[in-house]
Formats: C-alpha cells, structure tokens, sequence
C-alpha cells in the first residue's frame, strides 16, 4: 500500500495525576513536552478536554496559524471509549484483594483505572479519526503527548519522510520495540511484570487496518480483565503480536526514537 498521507492522533486528558502520591507528574509538564509534537508540520489530530484547549492551541498556532492542519476534538472524559469500554471492569479488578495480591509492582497500570482507561484508548481515537475521514489519512499515527522530551523543539520540522515511511510493508500495522522480537511464557506473569517489549508512546496504523486492530485489542484486553489481570497497553499490544507476529512490522530501537526515524 502506497501511503500518499498522514495524520498524527494524540490525546491529553486529566486524570489527577498531579496529586497522586507516587509517580506525579503535572500538566504543565505536559504542555511544554507536548510542544515537541504540536510544532512538527504535520497533520494533528488532538484528542482533550475543555481545560488544555487554549494552551495547546497557542502552542500549535506558532506553526500552524490558521489550523489548516489542525482537528482538535473536545470531549469530557468519561465520553471517551476508553472510558465507557473499560473503566468499571478495570476499577472493580483493582480494588479486588486478590488482585492487590498478585501485582508485583504499585505501578500506575496496577493501581490507577483511570490511566489505564486513558491509555487504552489510543486506538480508539485513531478509530474515530479514521470513522470521521479526518484529514483522509491512509496512514494514522499514534503518538502520545510527552513522546518527544525535547525542552527546545524545532519548529517546523515536515514530519513524516514518506519515502520512509513507505519503505515500510504498509500493508501491516507497524510497532516499535526494544527488542527485534517479543516473547513471554506466562501472559499473566507477563501483564503483572515490568518487562517491556513493544512501546506504547507510538505505533503505525493504515486506515484498512484501524477496524480490525480496535477489535483485536478490545478483545485481548476484555480477556486479560475477565481472567483477573491487567497491565499497561504495552502488554496488550504484546498480546496481539504474539497472537500473528507475520500481521506486523516491528522496528527495534530506544525510548521515543521513532520520530527521528521517519524524520
């Protein structure tokens, strides 16, 4: 498949992480990293609520003016399809004593629904992107909002090389991981552990394949649940590979290296 365009989705919803007690971190934060993404010349698709809509607007006018490849989309969170998907099942799992029992880790994808629900949605909003015809994108990519820690981005930088990117086999959805393969013995050992393979701060998506992505991944992730564990979608997007390995692309490389890449 010939990728001719793309379209960056990403997300940022408040989900108190500013006060919780371990593994803080605040929005302002956020915002600043956020930067790095908003001044790619791009098109962007941007997923949040009421409350960071004017600061992520003044950052990405710097670049894009006129929001001629800008779609912003405000919603409250508990309108997202994360959220209406799998916010109860999560919270009734973590606060069971017998999964506060077996978690090896109080890690937030152990302790915290909501940021779970969070980022279990990234494929849903590439999926109303996709439903929407936003930008009539052949390729979307994923790219969460602190991806690129950058505290002086460029600005303009034209994003994606799509001879790069349609080096790839586009035919397939394309993950990013620190090893060139994935494998586990036990899935829930694997959910519970730390171990990571695939990378969840960005994937490729073909607009053939958002559907059946979103449902394999609601699928392996309601499994997970009603078999008394979770983890983070890293652990997920493990599942699935491992399911049909010859279904993906797998780039190996570090912690958000994937922008430099197909810059």
């Amino acid at each position: 498949m010939d990728i001719k365009k793309t379209a960056i989705v990403t997300a940022l919803f408040d989900i108190g992480r500013d006060n919780w007690d371990n593994y803080t971190m605040s929005y302002h934060t956020y915002l600043w990293w956020m930067r790095s993404v908003l001044y790619l010349d791009t098109n962007i698709i941007i997923y949040t609520e009421e409350k960071f809509k004017d600061q992520i607007l003044e950052y990405r006018k710097e670049v894009d003016p006129n929001l001629e490849k800008t779609i912003m989309v405000i919603q409250p969170l508990e309108e997202i399809e994360g959220y209406k998907k799998f916010f109860e099942p999560l919270d009734k799992l973590m606060s069971s004593d017998e999964f506060k029992n077996k978690i090896h880790f109080a890690v937030p994808e152990m302790t915290k629904p909501l940021y779970n629900v969070v980022m279990f949605s990234k494929l849903f909003y590439i999926l109303d992107s996709y439903n929407k015809g936003l930008f009539d994108a052949d390729l979307y990519v994923w790219a969460d909002a602190g991806v690129i820690r950058d505290d002086h981005p460029k600005k303009n930088v034209k994003w994606p090389n799509l001879d790069r990117i349609n080096s790839l086999d586009n035919d397939k959805v394309t993950f990013f991981c620190h090893h060139d393969y994935v494998r586990f013995e036990n899935p829930e050992f694997h959910a519970l552990s730390q171990t990571r393979f695939i990378q969840g701060g960005s994937l490729f998506v073909p607009k053939h394949r958002v559907v059946e992505l979103c449902e394999t991944f609601k699928n392996v992730t309601t499994d997970a649940i009603s078999n008394g564990y979770v983890g983070s979608d890293e652990k997920m997007f493990d599942f699935i590979y491992v399911k049909q390995p010859e279904q993906y692309n797998l780039i190996k490389c570090g912690w958000r290296e994937y922008f430099q890449i197909f810059k």
